[in-house]
């Protein structure tokens, strides 16, 4: 039986990701704060770039655990400034610590549940003042995790970030998964 999905979904790591991953609700603040750590690496580059690099990024960032890679410093920028299995871009390396130590502060908030709780429940309450107008939601969170203190985090970071954690369900009208 021929299955319909997504256009970008034309290869196998793509058709993988696509069907087991892309568009599902995360579980763990762990797999929160990867989703946002990979769509702020993939700024500028293709995602099958991303998906190529992701193990080796996972090695490099400590699985994406926020306690080990906030502790990360510029011994740790500058090791990872010569690895060439990931993206060596000083910024972003620098974002991902930055943004692990932010996202930690929020999960040890005595006032916040969780990263992963905290993430959601704010696309929901923008999604509520904002009627759904997806723009307005992504211009909004971008806005809110700024001033956070959260780094690679505009508006079109924003989108990808909330269709690949599910709160967005933009896959193709005729995808098996629409």
């Amino acid at each position: 039986m021929m299955v319909t999905r997504c256009r970008f979904a034309n290869t196998p790591q793509m058709i993988a990701y696509h069907d087991e991953e892309w568009g599902r609700i995360k579980d763990t603040s762990q797999e929160i704060f990867e989703s946002l750590s990979l769509e702020a690496m993939q700024a500028g580059l293709s995602w099958a770039i991303i998906l190529n690099k992701r193990p080796a990024l996972r090695r490099a960032f400590a699985d994406f655990d926020m306690e080990t890679l906030a502790q990360f410093d510029e011994d740790d920028v500058e090791r990872l400034m010569k690895d060439e299995r990931i993206i060596r871009h000083r910024l972003k390396i620098k974002a991902m610590i930055s943004n692990a130590q932010t996202a930690l502060a929020i999960e040890n908030d005595p006032n916040q549940t969780n990263f992963r709780d905290y993430i959601y429940q704010m696309a929901e309450d923008f999604s509520e003042t904002f009627n759904g107008q997806e723009a307005e939601i992504n211009q909004a969170m971008a806005k809110r995790l700024k001033k956070e203190g959260f780094k690679f985090v505009g508006p079109t970071i924003v989108e990808a970030y909330l269709e690949a954690i599910g709160v967005y369900n933009h896959h193709e009208k005729d995808c098996f998964l629409r």
